[in-house]
């Protein structure tokens, strides 16, 4: 087979060193005009250009006669063109970004091999993500790759797609001689094969909606390639590479408004904000940036100010006959009634994710249907399924459900849909938190058949994932007066709060239950309430101030209620609190308080923290020698089965006083036994989870590595302790770990100054 003219002179010009800037400065033919007939686009250049381009190249004899032979054979084939050609569209000419799926898709195709298969490569993903300007960008790249490079537009939106027999008569017309042999549907299929055979033929087949449509043109083996685009996921298709396309990353889509407003580097702040209201998708960036180039006097930041407002934001994003709305309308119609209805009521879900059971609420099916919906929506990527079985939903995407969720369904209709979701996720968190609650350990509610729990682990898992819902809930409800509810949410999910201290997010629904204890004027809710509320903002906000004045908000309430167990808890809140500002006179005294309220109240919960914060007093104030004999004392209560806590608070308690006893036995400088007990503190905080518990059992174990002269051994200990305390609030603490790990590094001995 005849090399084509495009293949040889990229082969010649590589052989020769030169650029394609290089071969044009010396042969006086433009880059341009190189880099089409390279790519196969021009097949039949000018005797003079080929002349110029040979002399150039210092090509002569038969390297010569060859470029010259096929310039002229393309010349004579660009005369009689086939009757139906499948040409490459222009690409952008300001492509920005995408440069690992360029990378990795081109090199894929070009390792298209003859007796080989032939490389098939997927790109998908949600309207408007820039599957077709990546592909023939990609293919652009490639021209010089391949000898033919077809693009076909397979109608995958239309109406009636390209029928998988019109695809193979398209292309084996565009390949086969002289357009193809006239051969009956039924022999068209191996008549391709055959005219593909040995060809190093890109074919992009663009806009796919059935893997049928795929299937009836690949190759039987190279070196052909074939590079496809579909909003959908083609699940079917075998033996093929896919490229999920996500949203541009910020700098990318800042680069792309850059590259179609040269000017406009002065208002970079107003071009980033605009790439985060046009979601950093290609398409909405696109017409943003079209509508900026076509008003040259109108700043980004007015553009900017109509775009924020979400009720106009998708009708904003229109240039010409280019759309947001319309893009994405060409999905959602392609889907059926339930698919529509789920896609239009997703809008009333404020997290960015959703897990198939919300979904099944907000359509009122089984779980099983709503997954088999989900499917559809992710098929057509209108949704992306992400990791831990969760669905996302693109912020243009939310406005456009939001759009059609008004349209097609009336106000009252789409408010019982979000009661309905509310009332489910608020019943489901409650259930999902007793899990962890020692009064409720027995008597979980097997809930509806929904959300499959099967113990702590999946609960966990599942208020974690779903926080961003149950707390929009839980706000609404609190906003609406339901505070019955807000209440036995909040105390249901108090002994989990533990074990998940690093989300911030607990001080507001803390206050949240404080005010509505307050207005239901149960000072015993208050007091507990409050309580929590101190906690969360000690720990998870490390604000002491706050924490303190609610931790006397509890301690005056649980007086008031002449309640002794809730005057305990709270009396140890404001110790622990105390203790952290070092006011240790305060803290003594309720430290004390709270251990004698809740022995007496035979609190098996309570006790153990009442010791662990009475043994915090006793160390800072230097009785160390009390303080080791109160974990101790700690550690016993919670093992002993006569004494432990119900439920999981046991290995809460049972880890936190062997990370404290660890750290007070190294302010005693006994370091053999604070190695022993701090290797016991790393293995039960593991089981625990609590992020606060873990680093400190590994820096404590870090710790007593170091002064026992195992410094690399304690390297490796105290960077698992700071990567831990990373997400931790408090700053000193983590610095603190940061300086421990350096120190460990230069070799240098250490503060043992307990945990952090």
């Amino acid at each position: 087979m005849t090399t084509s003219l495009g293949s040889l002179l990229r082969g010649y010009r590589l052989a020769a060193d030169m650029t394609l800037e290089a071969l044009a400065a010396a042969s006086g033919v433009s880059d341009r005009a190189i880099g089409d007939i390279e790519r196969g686009t021009s097949r039949g250049p000018q005797h003079r250009t080929v002349c110029a381009l040979a002399d150039a190249l210092g090509l002569a004899g038969t390297d010569r006669d060859a470029l010259v032979l096929a310039a002229r054979t393309g010349r004579r084939r660009d005369a009689r063109p086939p009757l139906h050609t499948l040409p490459l569209p222009r690409p952008v000419g300001d492509f920005v970004g995408r440069a690992a799926e360029r990378e990795q898709v081109g090199a894929l195709l070009r390792a298209a091999a003859p007796g080989a298969a032939s490389p098939v490569v997927l790109v998908s993903g949600p309207p408007g993500f820039g599957k077709s300007t990546l592909a023939v960008q990609v293919a652009v790249d490639l021209g010089g790759d391949f000898d033919d490079v077809l693009f076909l537009d397979l109608r995958g939106l239309d109406r009636e797609p390209l029928a998988p027999a019109t695809v193979v008569r398209r292309v084996l017309e565009a390949v086969g001689p002289d357009g193809g042999p006239t051969v009956g549907p039924r022999e068209a299929p191996a008549a391709l094969r055959a005219a593909l055979a040995g060809r190093r033929v890109l074919l992009v087949l663009d806009n796919a909606a059935s893997e049928d449509q795929v299937r009836a043109v690949v190759p039987s083996a190279g070196p052909a390639a074939v590079l496809v685009t579909s909003r959908r996921s083609l699940g079917g298709l075998e033996d093929v590479r896919r490229f999920a396309l996500e949203r541009l990353g910020v700098d990318d889509a800042v680069g792309l408004l850059g590259a179609m407003l040269p000017d406009r580097d002065d208002e970079r702040d107003d071009l980033v904000r605009l790439a985060e209201l046009c979601d950093a998708v290609p398409l909405a960036l696109r017409i943003a940036g079209n509508r900026l180039a076509t008003r040259a006097g109108w700043p980004v930041s007015g553009l900017v100010a109509r775009l924020a407002v979400e009720e106009r934001r998708l009708d904003t994003l229109v240039a010409g006959d280019l759309g947001v709305a319309a893009a994405f309308r060409s999905s959602f119609e392609q889907l059926g009634p339930g698919a529509q209805q789920l896609f239009r009521r997703l809008a009333v879900i404020e997290a960015p994710t959703v897990g198939a059971a919300l979904a099944a609420v907000l359509v009122g099916g089984s779980r099983w249907r709503a997954e088999d919906l989900l499917d559809e929506l992710v098929d057509l990527s209108l949704l992306q399924h992400v990791a831990g079985d969760r669905f996302q939903l693109h912020d243009l995407l939310r406005l456009f459900a939001d759009h059609e969720l008004r349209a097609q369904e009336d106000a009252e209709s789409a408010r019982a849909v979000g009661v309905a979701a509310d009332r489910w996720l608020l019943a489901s968190a409650v259930r999902a938190g007793r899990y962890f609650e020692p009064e409720h350990q027995d008597t979980v509610d097997p809930g509806d058949g929904l959300l499959d729990l099967d113990g702590t682990p999946d609960a966990m898992a599942w208020l974690k994932a779903e926080s961003v819902s149950w707390l929009a809930a839980l706000r609404r409800a609190a906003r609406s007066g339901d505070h019955r509810r807000v209440v036995e949410v909040a105390d249901s999910l108090h002994w989990f709060s533990d074990l998940w201290a690093v989300w911030v997010s607990w001080a507001e629904v803390f206050e949240l239950s404080a005010q509505s204890a307050r207005q239901l004027g149960d000072d015993a809710l208050v007091a507990v309430h409050e309580g929590y509320l101190a906690w969360a903002q000690m720990e998870c906000l490390d604000d002491s101030d706050a924490a303190f004045a609610s931790a006397l908000r509890a301690v005056e309430a649980a007086e008031r209620a002449a309640d002794e167990a809730k005057a305990g808890w709270a009396s140890a809140y404001l110790a622990w609190i105390a203790t952290r500002r070092d006011d240790l006179a305060v803290a003594e005294v309720h430290a004390e308080a709270a251990v004698r309220w809740l022995r007496a109240a035979g609190d098996r919960e309570g006790y153990p923290q009442a010791l662990v914060a009475l043994g915090n007093v006793r160390a800072k104030l230097g009785r160390i020698d009390d303080a080791i004999a109160l974990m101790r004392q700690v550690i016993e209560v919670a093992t002993d089965e006569r004494t432990r806590p119900r439920a999981q608070v046991a290995l809460f308690t049972e880890a936190s006083g062997y990370a404290n006893l660890a750290g007070y036995l190294g302010q005693a400088e006994r370091w053999e036994e604070m190695l022993e007990v701090a290797t016991t503190a790393v293995e039960v905080s593991e089981r625990l989870g609590a992020a606060r518990i873990r680093s400190n059992a590994y820096l404590s174990r870090g710790t007593a590595l170091r002064m026992l002269g195992r410094n690399a051994e304690a390297v490796a200990v105290l960077a698992v302790s700071l990567e831990i305390r990373q997400g931790v609030p408090g700053d000193a603490a983590r610095a603190r770990v940061q300086h421990a790990l350096e120190d460990a590094t230069a070799g240098l001995p250490c503060d043992p100054a307990g945990p952090a």
